[in-house]
């Protein structure tokens, strides 16, 4: 009898996207092998020698197919919140000790993805979710359309780039929280020297509605609409999405920017002007599903777990 495929699925059993990728791939007759970044070192063991990969006893090295949902930019180090479960009397240690495990996990992601695995997605991809700048940087090069962007620790740089686009919004850098519309409250000297602290990303505001198209190995998957009317940040109006249909060259752009930014697979977050064009807010490398569709039997979740069994 033939041995089921296996899948890597490369996240946290507490987090409700990695487990519904590891049941549907369980679903069509393969083995998710769920490597759980958060376990390592506490109570999981991950072991690199001479370039040979094990998990919990079992050899990763020759296996094909790899999916990542959940695992964090390398340095600096993490949420605060994770170093305090661990038992150091200094956080000082608690840094350096964290700083090791992430020196390890993204060493042997990277090593598993050298050996010829297929990733979704590659490490490199997936950091971009991360990097902001980098990522908006990279499209624009491929004439990717996006909002005109600041990022900034400077008063003076944020009253003109206000004074020349107006209607601006704000947000982290690194992403975490809810995009906001900068008001005249924000322009204040007080509240500009706050930036002295920490730089932020502030971009035009594209007014129009917002839509998810997911891409998957250079082809349409699915597209959802969500409208933006009463807020700024599309998040908020999640439980009004539904089902839509995109032009043609909104999908062309979806696949044209997620070749350019390495990404097998993405959800693109589009705003679509009063004028009817299409501009990129972000392509995400490890995307949500179950606001959008079905997590179970769905378009998106379907397609993702049949491609990940193909390549095992």
């Amino acid at each position: 009898m033939a041995s089921r495929k296996k899948v890597v699925v490369i996240g946290s059993r507490s987090d409700d996207a990695t487990r519904f990728v590891a049941e549907a791939v369980e679903r069509r007759r393969a083995r998710a092998v769920l490597l759980e970044t958060d376990r390592v070192p506490d109570s999981a063991a991950l072991s690199w020698e001479d370039g040979d990969v094990h998990w919990d006893g079992e050899c990763l090295s020759d296996l094909r197919s790899f999916y990542i949902k959940v695992v964090r930019l390398s340095l600096p180090v993490p949420e605060a919140e994770a170093l305090s479960e661990r038992n150091f009397p200094r956080w000082q240690e608690q840094y350096l000790a964290e700083r090791e495990r992430q020196s390890f996990l993204h060493s042997v992601l990277r090593a598993l993805h050298r050996r010829g695995g297929s990733f979704v997605n590659p490490l490199e991809a997936v950091e971009l979710h991360y990097l902001k700048l980098h990522q908006l940087a990279l499209l624009r090069r491929h004439r990717i359309p996006v909002p005109n962007t600041l990022a900034t620790t400077s008063p003076e740089a944020v009253r003109e780039f206000v004074a020349r686009h107006r209607a601006v919004i704000y947000k982290p850098l690194g992403g975490g929280a809810l995009v906001r519309k900068v008001e005249e409250a924000d322009l204040t000297e007080e509240r500009l020297q706050l930036l002295a602290n920490c730089p932020v990303l502030f971009q035009e505001q594209i007014v129009g509605d917002e839509y998810r198209a997911y891409v998957l190995d250079g082809e349409p998957v699915a597209a959802f609409h969500i409208p933006t009317d009463g807020v700024v940040d599309a998040r908020q109006n999640l439980h009004r999405t539904k089902p839509a249909r995109l032009p043609k060259d909104a999908w062309a752009l979806c696949i044209k920017g997620a070749k350019a930014l390495g990404m097998v697979f993405t959800a693109v977050d589009l705003r679509r002007t009063r004028e009817g064009a299409f501009v990129a807010l972000e392509f995400n490398p490890t995307p949500a599903i179950s606001f959008f569709d079905d997590p179970h039997d769905g378009k998106v979740i379907s397609r993702l777990a049949s491609y990940l069994v193909s390549k095992a």
